[in-house]
């Protein structure tokens, strides 16, 4: 992850250490998955924390990065060694000074599900 925007390479370490409460996302942040749209980051985070046990576990290997100015993309190969889950993401992430602003998430969710 060497050539990884700092911000976002700062957001997958918090996902891997499991230090969630310090994601670089802005007070306005909103992510998009295939499960919707999610904000502010009052919201995003009462979301991730109700469901944190299903987030954990997970490794990541960053395949590609494009940058264009605020915007970068990034595809990644995500692994989860509890549940035996696999499988490619696609990131869009749009920067806003030191923090992400938005994530907008492309990925085959199969029969997973979020608690809202």
């Amino acid at each position: 992850m060497e050539n990884v925007h700092p911000l976002v390479k700062q957001w997958f370490s918090c996902w891997e250490n499991g230090n969630i409460e310090a994601l670089p996302i802005s007070d306005d942040f909103s992510h998009t998955s295939p499960f919707g749209t999610i904000e502010p980051k009052e919201r995003y985070l009462e979301i991730v924390l109700k469901n944190k046990k299903d987030f954990l576990g997970n490794t990541f290997t960053i395949l590609k990065q494009i940058q264009e100015g605020n915007n970068v993309c990034v595809q990644f190969e995500q692994k989860n060694a509890n549940t035996g889950l696999e499988m490619i993401v696609c990131e869009w992430y749009v920067m806003d000074g030191d923090a992400i602003k938005e994530i907008r998430s492309f990925y085959n969710v199969g029969d997973a599900s979020i608690q809202g």
